[in-house]
């Protein structure tokens, strides 16, 4: 078996896998099939991905972070998580890939899922024309919606998370559990103490929220694999539904944050942002800057930009409660 992989320092958040192990655990998921070579992909900030050609298929190999890894509240059992909604998940859309097998390599957590041909949507989307870039958003809108069709019983991040009945409870639990983070961390400042402060103000907007909706989580051109060209552009697979959870369709972060276009919500079959209520609205986005705020010090960025705008939030807030 050949074998590829990035090469990285002690300290950075992913690390390699061992190569006897990696191969060795190969070879009794994938008992049927001769693994010629293995190459690790540099894709996404969290789990290490890999490449698998055999005599027969070519696979995707997705390996969680070592045991220890300093991961945030919001990222705790990730795959695991992705594991308890795998079957959900691939009923809903047939663009999620299948996922294939779930098992462990040197106590981390990994899973196979089929490889699919095409291009990663964010890689060539400056080389695309505004025609086959608007088909890709409404197509992106009209996967959004068929997801958000889907109903849970409860708030919250999927098994072995605790759930909750309602959401103001999870979106506490969550903050709570990203300002821990903070603390510990160091970063934790006038600007999220002042959040903390203004949340319960707004519990029970919050309530008003009856329906828990299945969301991706991370639903951006990063996680869109797409083939075609012209009038037959179109979306092939959605990656990458590891922050899957249950809530309200308007608290995912690639709405309200990142913003996706008209056309984005043309397929989707109305703009959803524009007719919530403006306050929570807010505490989605304060929740997402103090994400950013902790997530800059992963990757020793600046927190200045997160801190004043999770400041604007929060002038926002405190002249709603004042109404």
């Amino acid at each position: 078996m050949k074998l590829e992989q990035l090469k990285r320092s002690k300290g950075e958040f992913q690390q390699p896998v061992d190569e006897l192990t990696l191969q060795r655990s190969l070879q009794h998921e994938l008992s049927d099939e001769n693994v010629l070579a293995v190459k690790e992909i540099d894709a996404g900030f969290f789990n290490n991905t890999y490449c698998v050609e055999t005599s027969k298929n070519k696979y995707i190999l997705k390996v969680a972070p070592v045991s220890g890894a300093d991961v945030f509240y919001n990222e705790r059992y990730l795959m695991q998580r992705e594991r308890s909604l795998a079957d959900t998940l691939h009923k809903v859309s047939e663009l999620i890939p299948d996922y294939l097998r779930f098992f462990k390599i040197a106590q981390r957590d990994a899973f196979l899922q089929p490889f699919i041909e095409g291009k990663l949507w964010h890689d060539v989307i400056d080389e695309l024309t505004e025609e086959e870039n608007t088909q890709l958003w409404q197509q992106l809108g009209q996967f959004a919606k068929t997801l958000h069709s889907v109903e849970g019983e409860s708030f919250g991040y999927p098994d072995p998370f605790v759930r909750f009945e309602r959401w103001s409870e999870f979106i506490t639990d969550n903050v709570t559990g990203m300002i821990d983070d903070a603390k510990r961390l160091g970063v934790y400042h006038s600007e999220i103490q002042a959040y903390e402060s203004l949340l319960p103000y707004f519990f029970e907007d919050l309530d008003e929220i009856k329906k828990a909706n299945l969301l991706h989580g991370d639903l951006w051109p990063r996680n869109v694999i797409i083939e075609g060209q012209n009038k037959d552009i179109h979306i092939k697979a959605v990656l990458d539904a590891e922050r899957a959870f249950w809530g309200d369709p308007i608290s995912d972060w690639v709405l309200i944050q990142y913003g996706v276009p008209e056309a984005f919500w043309q397929g989707y079959g109305q703009n959803i942002v524009t007719i919530a209520n403006p306050a929570v609205v807010q505490v989605y986005k304060g929740m997402y800057f103090l994400l950013n705020i902790i997530e800059a010090t992963r990757f020793d960025e600046s927190d200045e930009a997160p801190r004043k705008a999770l400041y604007r939030v929060n002038q926002k807030l405190d002249s709603r409660r004042s109404k």
